[in-house]
C-alpha cells in the first residue's frame, strides 16, 4: 500500500513528530546520568591524582571543588593525568550543551518542519475538527501518510497530541482559500471535507476548485465531501456525473479539433458516513442473516429497525437495494417509531419512485408506532410486530443517540431471548466505539441460536484512509464494472492482475454508474448462496473459484433484473421510452419478459461477476452448503 506524500511532506512529518515529543523522563534521565558520570569520574580522578601527590592524605573536599570546576574549564582539566579526569570533563561540558539542546529541540523541530513543508506535495489535507476527522487523520499516520489537518476548534491538548503522532495542524477556515493555500491543498494527492456541516464542506469544495485555477500544475485532485443528508448526497453524486458529462464532451471536441484537451483539475467524491456505515455492516453480515433465515425457516429477509434516523435510513436503503435472492421474496422492512407517520412521509420523500411505480417495484416498507421511552420493551410488542409483519431475521437499533440505542438494544436482547423468540442478531448504531460495544457488542459468541448485539458505525472504524481515502468497499463494485464492461461472452473468472486494474480504472467511472455496481457488489454473496454455496469457516478449505451452474442462470439473471430496478428506483430513477443521464430516465426499467436478449444478456453478465466479487471479498474460498439446482428450480416454479 503506497504512502501519500512526497520526501519534503515526510521529512516535514517526520520533524513535526520529533519536536512534540513529551519525555521529560527521558531527558531528565540523560542530564541526569551525564551529571553523575561527570562528577563520579571527576571524583575518582582527582582522588587517585591526590594519591600520588599527597600520600597519606585525604583532599576530599578539593577532589569535589575541582570536579565542579570541569563546567568553567578550570586549567587542571586541560591536562588531565588520568583517563577519569578525561572523562569527566567531557561530561561536565556536556551537561549544559545538552540541556541547552533538550531546552530549544522543540522550536528548531518545528522551524525546520516549516521549512520542509514548503515543498510538500501528494499528501492528504483533511479540513474539520471533530472526531471522525481526528480519527481519519490518525488512521492515515498510521500507514504513513503526511497529513494536514485543518480546523479553528482545537484544543491546546488535542493539537499538540496531533503533532506528536506527525499530523501538521494548520488553525483556520477550510472554506478561505488562503487556510488551503496554507496547507498546500493545490498540491495534495486528496483533500477531505470533513466538516460537521454540509454547506460548509460544499464550500470547501468550491475554494478548492477557485485555488487550483490559480495553479499551473495538470495534476488531479480528489476532493472527497462528507455529506449528512441523504437526498443531498444524492444531488451532489448526480451534480458530479452531470460535470463529468460535460468534461467528456469538451475532451472530444478537442481531440477533434487536434487541440489542447481541457484540465480536470478537481474530481470531486461525495460520500455518507452513514452510507458507509451501512455498506460496511452489510458486506460482513449478510451471510449472517442468509444463515438465520435458514435457520428459523423464513421466507424472506425482513429486517426489524427501530428509530428512523439518518443512520437507519441507509441501513433500510442498502438492504433494499442488495438483499435479493431467487430463492426468496424481495427484502422487507418493518419500522417502529414513535412517529409512523412522519417517518413514513420522509422515507417517501427521500426514495420518491420506491413506491411510484408498483407495476415494476414496490418497497415492503411498513411503519408501526412504538415509543420505547413510554412502552415497555416485552413480548407483547415482539407478538404485535410478528403478528402484523411476521418474525424478523435481525433487528437494526439506531434511534439518533448512543446512549438510547444502548438501553434499547439491551432491553430487546433480554425480551428476544426470553423462550428464545426472537434469536436473532442485533445490530445497534454506536457513533463513538465505547467501552460498552468493545466487552460486551461484539457479536455472537456462543455456538447456539440466540440473539445477540454487535455495533456498527463508529467513527473509529469508519472513518479510516481504506473506506475514504482508498474505497476499500468499493472494491467489489469495480470487478462489477468491469464485467459489464467486458459483456457475457468475455465474463470469465478474472485473473489478480485484472481485478488489480479493474480497481484503478474505477477512479474514472461515473458515480451514477458507481451508484449501481455497489449494489450489486454488495448482493453478491446472496447469489453464490443461491447458486448453493457458502464462504468457507476458520480452518476450512474452500474452493477459491465456485462455479454457478448454467442452469441456474436463468433464475438467478431474473431476479438480478428485479434486484437492478430497486436500486435504480431507489437512487432517483424512473421509467421511459428513451433513456436520458441528465433527467434521470432510463428505458431498461420494464419487466423481465419486455427485455431484449440482449438487455437480458446484461443481467447475466452481473450474475457472472458475482463469482469474482466474492473471490475478492472471501479469499478463504468456498464450500458447498446444498444442491442448488433443484432448490432453484422449485423457487422458480
Amino acid at each position: 500500500m503506497r504512502a501519500y506524500g512526497n520526501i519534503w511532506s515526510r521529512a516535514a512529518a517526520g520533524l513535526m513528530a520529533w519536536s512534540h515529543m513529551r519525555a521529560p523522563a527521558l531527558r531528565w534521565g540523560v542530564l541526569i546520568a551525564l551529571a553523575a558520570i561527570w562528577i563520579w569520574a571527576g571524583y575518582v580522578g582527582f582522588m587517585a591524582q591526590f594519591a600520588e601527590e599527597r600520600p597519606g592524605s585525604d583532599p576530599a573536599s578539593e577532589a569535589v571543588y575541582r570536579t565542579l570546576g570541569a563546567i568553567a574549564s578550570s586549567e587542571v582539566f586541560f591536562a588531565p593525568r588520568n583517563v577519569w579526569l578525561e572523562v569527566a570533563r567531557f561530561a561536565g561540558l556536556a551537561v549544559p550543551v545538552i540541556g541547552i539542546a533538550f531546552a530549544f529541540s522543540g522550536q528548531l523541530g518545528r522551524s525546520l518542519a516549516q521549512v520542509f513543508f514548503a515543498g510538500a506535495a501528494r499528501h492528504v489535507v483533511i479540513a474539520g475538527d471533530d472526531p471522525p476527522a481526528i480519527s481519519l487523520a490518525q488512521d492515515c499516520r498510521k500507514s504513513g501518510d503526511s497529513v494536514v489537518l485543518v480546523g479553528g476548534r482545537f484544543t491546546e491538548e488535542t493539537a499538540w497530541s496531533l503533532r506528536r503522532q506527525g499530523v501538521t495542524v494548520v488553525e483556520g477556515d477550510g472554506r478561505r482559500i488562503e487556510t488551503l493555500r496554507a496547507a498546500r491543498a493545490h498540491r495534495a494527492a486528496h483533500v477531505v471535507a470533513f466538516e460537521s456541516e454540509d454547506g460548509a464542506n460544499l464550500q470547501i469544495e468550491a475554494a478548492m476548485r477557485r485555488l487550483v485555477q490559480r495553479d499551473k500544475s495538470r495534476r488531479m485532485i480528489r476532493v472527497h465531501v462528507s455529506m449528512r443528508s441523504p437526498m443531498l448526497l444524492k444531488e451532489a453524486r448526480e451534480m458530479g456525473a452531470h460535470a463529468m458529462r460535460k468534461h467528456s464532451a469538451r475532451m472530444e471536441k478537442a481531440k477533434a479539433a487536434h487541440a489542447r484537451p481541457p484540465r480536470l483539475r478537481v474530481d470531486p467524491k461525495p460520500f455518507s458516513m452513514d452510507e458507509l456505515a451501512a455498506r460496511d455492516l452489510l458486506q460482513r453480515e449478510t451471510v449472517t442473516l442468509l444463515k438465520t433465515a435458514e435457520a428459523l425457516g423464513h421466507d424472506r429477509l425482513h429486517l426489524a429497525v427501530f428509530g428512523y434516523d439518518d443512520a437507519s435510513d441507509a441501513v433500510i436503503a442498502r438492504a433494499l437495494m442488495s438483499l435479493w435472492s431467487a430463492m426468496r421474496p424481495p427484502p422487507r422492512i418493518t419500522v417502529l417509531s414513535p412517529d409512523p407517520e412522519r417517518d413514513r412521509a420522509r422515507f417517501q420523500a427521500r426514495y420518491p419512485n420506491a413506491v411510484a411505480h408498483p407495476h415494476l417495484w414496490a418497497a415492503d416498507v411498513a411503519f408501526l408506532p412504538f415509543d420505547w421511552t413510554h412502552a415497555p420493551v416485552d413480548h407483547g410488542l415482539l407478538q404485535r410486530v410478528q403478528a402484523t409483519r411476521g418474525q424478523p431475521t435481525a433487528l437494526v437499533v439506531s434511534t439518533g443517540l448512543d446512549t438510547e440505542n444502548i438501553q434499547l438494544a439491551l432491553a430487546l436482547k433480554r425480551v428476544c431471548n426470553q423462550g428464545f423468540v426472537w434469536p436473532v442478531p442485533i445490530f445497534m448504531k454506536e457513533a463513538s466505539r465505547s467501552e460498552f460495544s468493545e466487552e460486551y457488542a461484539k457479536g455472537d459468541e456462543t455456538e447456539e441460536l440466540d440473539a445477540y448485539l454487535q455495533a456498527f458505525g463508529a467513527h473509529q472504524k469508519i472513518a479510516t484512509r481504506s473506506r475514504i481515502l482508498d474505497g476499500r468497499l468499493d472494491r467489489g463494485a469495480a470487478i462489477a464494472h468491469e464485467h459489464y464492461n467486458k459483456g457475457v461472452a468475455d465474463a470469465d473468472a478474472m485473473s489478480l492482475k485484472e481485478l488489480q486494474a479493474a480497481m484503478r480504472d474505477w477512479s474514472e467511472v461515473l458515480e451514477t454508474y458507481r451508484a449501481a455496481n455497489r449494489a450489486a457488489s454488495d448482493a453478491a454473496i446472496v447469489k453464490l448462496w443461491d447458486a448453493g454455496w457458502r464462504p468457507a469457516d476458520g480452518a476450512e478449505r474452500g474452493d477459491t473459484a465456485p462455479a454457478i451452474a448454467p442452469d441456474l442462470l436463468a433464475a438467478l439473471s431474473e431476479t438480478e433484473h428485479a434486484r437492478w430496478m430497486a436500486e435504480r428506483l431507489m437512487s432517483g430513477w424512473q421509467p421511459g421510452a428513451q433513456r436520458s443521464n441528465d433527467l434521470m430516465i432510463h428505458n431498461q426499467l420494464k419487466p423481465w419478459d419486455d427485455l431484449t436478449q440482449a438487455e437480458k444478456d446484461k443481467d447475466t453478465a452481473q450474475v457472472l461477476a458475482a463469482v469474482d466479487v466474492a473471490r475478492l471479498l472471501y479469499p478463504r474460498g468456498f464450500v458447498r452448503r446444498t444442491s442448488p439446482p433443484a432448490a432453484a428450480r422449485s423457487a422458480a416454479e
